[in-house]
């Protein structure tokens, strides 16, 4: 089912002939890996691989000296002005616990400034999850179990994604007051004034791009708006996040003032330490839309997915029409919890009461 969905992400991606396309390789999936660079060349464009898959970027990181590291964006950075859109693959998480402090910030200052450069070209972007051996013993989970569950959830057609964005856009599309009810019997008031609601049907075409919205996912199904970033009160049960787990955050006047966690909440406050500008800040808020999954797994890019789960971001979120400025753009799945739209609910329990 690999060739189906390489051919569903290039769609997706609206790659057309003769551009160039930047594929990142997070996942060590050599099988994949060479399907998605053949999808890409069907489609009459050019591949450019960058392979970054967390056991090369641990030997990377450990191996190469600080110098390179520093400059490790130097020609990168001339390839990115010729790139027309980014293609990337979710593989294992990389544990940066384990990694030389001094090597990581040298290697990321200079991945931050390709970022910036691709933010600024506002290039069209896809992730695809991608299942590996090291992401289902992280699970508890074979690998040909997890590839069961996240497959059909990477083929689920656009058209039946628009379908369901369309019914519930129809409900909430005048809503400026966000309640999220979440574990404990906590809340968290946003407000999303005038900001536009986008939804991720698995195609990145002209008209999101007009709306701001140049992301997408596989899986994709979501609808998701960001808010007024300095007016989010109140506080969230997150069950993961970052290492942390069973987490609440407290937010005053838009920013996150308390970090609680039954464990690892050292974890989630390294990871805000470790990045610069608006990182304490919601940057969005989603629904998740795709009916192929059921349940959460525990990997955020499936979890946020699933049909009638909450999601909530952290940092940047400036190219989806919002103005945090940050080096932190992280999701959060919030399984279970409960979405009030001026009050009318929307989701209750993780159950989407729409449609």
């Amino acid at each position: 089912m690999w060739r189906e969905v390489a051919d569903r992400a290039v769609y997706g991606l609206g790659v057309r002939a003769g551009e160039l396309v930047q594929l990142r390789d997070h996942s060590g999936r050599w099988d994949v890996v060479v399907e998605m660079l053949l999808a890409i060349e069907r489609a009459g464009a050019t591949p450019l691989p960058e392979f970054t898959p967390p056991a090369y970027l641990k030997r990377l990181l450990s191996e190469a000296p600080i110098s390179y590291l520093l400059n490790w964006d130097e020609y990168r950075l001339r390839w990115m002005t010729e790139v027309d859109r980014v293609l990337v693959l979710q593989g294992g998480g990389l544990d940066v616990e384990t990694l030389d402090p001094d090597a990581l910030d040298a290697w990321s200052s200079a991945v931050q400034r390709l970022t910036d450069l691709e933010e600024e070209r506002r290039l069209p972007y896809m992730l695809v999850a991608v299942p590996t051996p090291e992401r289902a013993r992280s699970l508890g989970m074979s690998l040909s179990r997890l590839e069961r569950y996240v497959l059909p959830a990477l083929l689920v057609s656009v058209e039946e994604l628009r379908d369901l964005l369309d019914r519930v856009l129809a409900v909430v599309t005048g809503a400026r007051r966000l309640t999220i009810c979440s574990g404990h019997g906590l809340e968290l008031h946003l407000d999303r004034g005038t900001r536009r609601w986008l939804g991720d049907d698995g195609r990145v075409d002209e008209g999101d791009r007009l709306e701001g919205a140049i992301t997408s996912n596989l899986p994709a199904g979501a609808l998701y708006t960001t808010v007024i970033e300095h007016r989010t009160e109140g506080q969230v049960f997150i069950p993961r996040a970052a290492g942390a787990e069973e987490v609440i955050l407290t937010f005053r006047g838009g920013e996150i003032v308390r970090v609680d966690a039954a464990k690892g909440a050292d974890l989630l406050e390294n990871l805000l330490s470790r990045h610069t500008g608006d990182c304490r800040r919601v940057g969005h808020v989603g629904i998740g839309l795709n009916p192929a999954l059921k349940h959460p797994i525990g990997w955020t890019v499936v979890d946020e997915h699933v049909y009638g789960a909450l999601f909530l971001s952290l940092g940047e979120n400036r190219y989806m029409g919002g103005e945090n400025e940050s080096s932190l753009n992280v999701d959060f799945a919030l399984p279970g919890a409960t979405l009030l739209a001026d009050g009318h609910p929307v989701v209750a329990g993780g159950k989407l009461l729409v449609a």
